[in-house]
């Protein structure tokens, strides 16, 4: 299995893809990921064309049974609430399948 990489690692790439120093690769990731939170928050959707989009989505409310702990068996009300998603685009899918 394939190792995770941190917010660091990917950083380091970037910042030799650019052929700049690791501060330089840490603040180029940090502004563009400030720039897609930042319009996530305002509920604008991110297209990064090949790559995928972010966007923000609606969770409705509902009643769920709770498994676990003293209330086993209960149902309980989960508020609707936003929850960030991401779709994958063609050229990112094609990059992980290997074609």
């Amino acid at each position: 299995m394939a190792q995770a990489k941190s917010k660091s690692d990917i950083a380091g790439l970037v910042a030799t893809t650019l052929k700049g120093s690791q501060a330089s690769g840490s603040a180029a990731l940090n502004a563009v990921l400030d720039a897609i939170s930042t319009q996530l928050k305002q509920g604008n959707s991110v297209t990064l064309t090949g790559f995928g989009t972010f966007e923000v989505r609606e969770i409705k409310s509902r009643q769920i049974r709770v498994l676990r702990g003293d209330k086993a068996g209960q149902m309980v009300s989960v508020p609707a609430h936003k929850r960030p998603a991401f779709r994958a685009g063609t050229e990112l899918v094609r990059a992980v399948e290997g074609t």
